[in-house]
């Protein structure tokens, strides 16, 4: 399944819902949790959990429930950003008693290891080239994530494994591969059209806007990114079998792969 920022979606009913807005990952166990809706029912953001996504078709995301029932829906807002997504969240308008109210978050699963994801978040390689996020696949029925959707500053998009991630968070997704191994991959990234991906628009050493990793993320992280330390999300199963049916998932050639091969979760 293949989820994509803005990609409209579809209620029960085949009635239109809004569109998608941005994903919830739980980044410990590289798994979809939520995803996120603009809609014209309310005037918040909607809060649906994977458990109510019946899939996608024709570039749509479909919901299993109906116009009505999403009313009743959590609440999401993202742009409280001093918070952690678990204190984005607002239950006060589902039908639930309120001595049910924290069993009723609990059940959400949005959790401190939860991570938003959404159109502004960037994907950078281990030599600082950066590319944007676009949307994230996921297999089913476990939604463990599969590939990250990208696009480069000259409008070239490609899916990248899972495998390739490093650290996760909400600005930026750091990978252990290097530019040139994106672009020496076998077989190389492909275009959601299935053409062969133009990824020379990555951005060298800098950022999307020709600023230094150090003014767009901030030094502590990059000497992180740098000392290999912190964060590091192992995707269970991202390189076995089941990855490497998917055709659309390059893997690095040398450099990039032993370096994958070499992750270790740092202690706790």
């Amino acid at each position: 399944m293949q989820i994509d920022f803005d990609m409209p979606v579809i209620a029960g009913g085949g009635l239109d819902a809004g569109v998608l807005d941005r994903v919830l990952v739980d980044r410990e166990r590289g798994v979809l949790t939520h995803v996120v809706l603009r809609s014209p029912l309310s005037s918040e953001e909607l809060l649906v959990s994977m458990d109510l996504v019946q899939g996608t078709a024709g570039g749509q995301l479909r919901l299993r429930p109906g116009r009505d029932e999403l009313l009743s829906l959590p609440r999401y807002y993202e742009g409280r950003t001093t918070a952690q997504p678990a204190g984005r969240v607002d239950t006060s308008l589902v039908p639930q008693p309120p001595e049910q109210r924290q069993a009723l978050e609990e059940a959400l699963g949005v959790t401190d290891d939860t991570v938003e994801l959404g159109p502004e978040t960037r994907v950078m390689t281990a030599d600082e080239a950066e590319v944007q996020l676009v949307g994230i696949g996921a297999n089913d029925p476990g939604n463990d994530i599969s590939r990250l959707r990208v696009r480069g500053p000259a409008g070239a998009e490609a899916d990248f494994p899972a495998s390739w991630i490093d650290v996760m968070r909400e600005d930026v997704v750091a990978l252990t591969v290097t530019r040139d191994d994106v672009l020496r991959s076998r077989p190389a990234p492909r275009r959601r059209d299935g053409n062969l991906a133009d990824l020379e628009g990555l951005s060298g050493m800098g950022g999307l806007d020709g600023d230094t990793p150090e003014e767009v993320f901030g030094a502590d992280f990059v000497d992180e990114l740098r000392d290999k330390g912190g964060m590091v999300l192992n995707i269970p199963g991202a390189s076995g079998p089941g990855e490497a049916a998917d055709r659309r998932a390059a893997e690095p050639v040398d450099a990039g792969a032993a370096a994958g091969a070499e992750r270790q979760r740092p202690s706790r």
